[in-house]
C-alpha cells in the first residue's frame, strides 16, 4: 500500500538523520573527557607532513656581538619581514592589474568546422533517373582578429586604481611596521641577554666576597675570636651566593636563546654581546608631551596602515556605485572567412563550391544596468558598512597608540630617575661596604654585619643593572611606540 503523499518525506529525512549520527559518531568521541577512538593518550603522534627544523646559522665563536649587528642579522634571516615585503610586492602588482584595464583588449580567434550527411535520393516521378544517394559535406573556416576598449564607465576603474595604489602604501608601510618590531624585539632582548649578563658577573663576585668573608670567619674562629654561629652564618652566605649565582646563569642562558631565535641564529651556541653597545639615554624625555605626541601617532606605521584601509574601503565604495552607471564600449573585428560545400550524387557525380569572404566591423556600444534583483543595493549596503568598520578599527588603533606613547613617555621619565637614584645607592653602598670591610679587618665589626653591607651593596649594583635596563628599554619602547626607532644606535 503505497504512502499517503504528505507522508512521503519522512522515510527520506530518517535516512539523513541517521547519516548524521553515524557521521558525528565518527568524527568525535563519545565521552568528551576520553581521547579519540584509536588513542591511547592525548599525546599526538609524530606527522610527518609538519616541517623539520630548519639549519639556523651558528653564531661565530668567540665573536661578540653589538646591536646593530645583531639588528642586521635578524633583518636577513627573520621570515616575517620577507613576508611582509612579499605582500608589498603582490600589492604593487595588483595596481598593475586595475591600470591594466585602462587599455584595450585584443582577442584572436581561429576557427574551423565540418558538417557531412548521407541521404538516399528521391525516386524520379517520371522515371529518367534511377534511384540513388546523395552525400553532403559542408565547411567552415573563420580567423578574426577583435579589439575591446572600455571607454568609459564613470569612475569605476579610478576608484578602484585609488584603491590598489592605497592598500600597496598600507603594504608598504606595514613592511616597515614589520622592520620596526623586529627591531624593537630584538633591542629588547639584547637589552635582557646585557642585564642578566651583568647580573651573572655580579653574583659572581658576591660569590667571591662570600668565599672571602667565609674564610675570615674560619681565621677568626681559629682564633677563638668568632664564633660557631659566625662561622654558620658565613657559609650560609656562601649557600646564598652560589645559589644566586645558578639562577642567574640559567636567565643568561634564557635570554641568550631567546635572543638568537630572534635573529634566526641557532640557540644551542651562547651568544656574547657588547656591554658597551646600548642605546644612548636621553638626559630627559622629549618636552612636551602634546606637541611630542601628533608627530609620533602621525608617524607610525600601523596607524598610517589602518588608516589606508580605511581609504581603501571608501574607494571600495565608491566602485559600487560607479557600477550602478552605464559603460561605454568600443570594439571592431577584423578577419575573413571561408565557407565550402560538396555534393556528391551517385546519379550525376560531384560537384564542390568554395568561398571567401572578408569580415570588418566597428561598434560603439552602452551597456546600461536596470535591475539585477537588489544585488547592487546588498553590494553596496556591504561596502558601506564595510568602510565604516575600518573607521572604527582605525579610530580605535588611534586611540590605543596615543595610550601606549603616553604611558612609554611617562615610563621613560620614571625609569631615568630612578636611574639617577640607583647611581646614588650604589655609591652609599660602596661606602657602607668599604668601612665595614676594614673594620672586620681590625676586629671592629663582626661577620654578620660584613655580610650585611656586602648584601647592601650587591643588591645596590643589582638594582642599579635593572633601572639601566629599563632606562634604555623603556627609551626604546618609546621609540617603536612613536614609530621612530630605525636602528641600534
Amino acid at each position: 500500500m503505497p504512502l499517503p503523499k504528505a507522508l512521503r518525506p519522512f522515510p527520506l529525512m530518517l535516512l539523513i538523520a541517521a547519516c548524521a549520527q553515524v557521521d558525528t559518531a565518527g568524527l568525535a568521541p563519545a565521552d568528551p573527557s576520553a581521547p579519540p577512538d584509536g588513542m591511547s593518550s592525548f599525546t599526538l603522534a609524530a606527522d610527518t607532513r609538519v616541517p623539520g627544523a630548519t639549519a639556523s646559522r651558528a653564531a661565530v665563536p668567540g665573536q661578540v656581538y653589538d646591536l646593530p649587528t645583531l639588528i642586521d642579522i635578524a633583518q636577513t634571516n627573520n621570515p616575517v619581514t620577507r613576508a611582509a615585503w612579499l605582500r608589498a610586492r603582490q600589492a604593487a602588482l595588483a595596481v598593475g592589474l586595475v591600470e591594466a584595464t585602462y587599455l584595450p583588449r585584443i582577442s584572436a580567434e581561429i576557427l574551423a568546422g565540418r558538417h557531412a550527411s548521407d541521404s538516399t535520393a528521391v525516386n524520379d516521378p517520371l522515371g529518367v533517373l534511377p534511384a540513388g544517394s546523395v552525400a553532403t559535406g559542408t565547411g567552415a573556416d573563420a580567423a578574426v582578429l577583435s579589439v575591446q576598449w572600455l571607454l568609459f564607465d564613470f569612475g569605476r576603474r579610478s576608484a578602484l586604481r585609488r584603491g590598489a595604489q592605497e592598500a600597496s602604501f598600507a603594504s608598504n608601510v606595514t613592511f616597515v611596521g614589520a622592520h620596526q618590531t623586529l627591531i624593537h624585539d630584538v633591542t629588547q632582548a639584547f637589552y635582557d641577554l646585557q642585564a642578566a649578563t651583568q647580573r651573572e658577573a655580579i653574583q659572581r663576585q658576591r660569590q667571591d666576597a662570600a668565599l672571602e668573608i667565609a674564610g675570615m670567619a674560619r681565621a677568626r674562629r681559629e682564633q677563638q675570636v668568632a664564633t660557631v654561629t659566625e662561622l654558620a652564618q658565613a657559609e650560609q652566605v656562601v649557600a646564598q651566593a652560589r645559589f644566586d649565582l645558578t639562577r642567574a646563569r640559567s636567565e643568561t642562558t634564557a635570554a641568550s636563546t631567546r635572543l638568537a631565535t630572534l635573529c634566526g641564529l641557532s640557540p644551542r651556541q651562547p651568544i656574547r654581546v657588547n656591554l658597551s653597545s646600548t642605546l644612548q639615554l636621553p638626559p630627559r624625555p622629549p618636552a612636551a608631551v602634546d606637541a611630542f605626541l601628533q608627530d609620533a601617532l602621525q608617524r607610525r606605521p600601523d596607524l598610517q596602515a589602518a588608516f589606508a584601509r580605511a581609504r581603501v574601503s571608501e574607494a571600495n565604495v565608491a566602485a559600487v556605485e560607479a557600477s550602478f552607471r552605464p559603460r561605454i564600449v568600443a570594439s571592431a573585428t577584423l578577419g575573413e572567412r571561408v565557407l565550402s560545400g560538396t555534393i556528391d550524387d551517385s546519379r550525376l557525380g560531384s560537384a564542390g563550391i568554395e568561398r571567401s569572404q572578408h569580415v570588418a566591423g566597428v561598434y560603439l556600444g552602452v551597456s546600461i544596468p536596470i535591475w539585477d534583483g537588489n544585488a547592487r543595493q546588498l553590494r553596496l549596503a556591504e561596502a558601506q558598512a564595510g568602510h565604516q568598520a575600518a573607521l572604527a578599527e582605525a579610530e580605535n588603533l588611534r586611540a590605543m597608540a596615543e595610550g601606549e606613547i603616553i604611558a612609554a613617555y611617562e615610563a621613560l621619565r620614571a625609569s631615568l630617575a630612578a636611574n639617577t637614584a640607583a647611581v646614588e645607592m650604589v655609591s652609599t653602598a660602596q661606602t657602607t661596604y668599604d668601612a665595614a670591610r676594614s673594620m672586620a679587618g681590625r676586629g671592629l665589626a663582626t661577620v654578620g654585619e660584613v655580610d650585611t653591607a656586602l648584601r647592601m651593596l650587591y643588591d645596590a649594583q643589582l638594582s642599579r643593572v635593572e633601572a639601566q635596563r629599563t632606562a634604555r628599554s623603556s627609551a626604546a619602547l618609546l621609540a617603536f611606540a612613536s614609530g621612530q626607532i630605525a636602528s641600534g644606535r
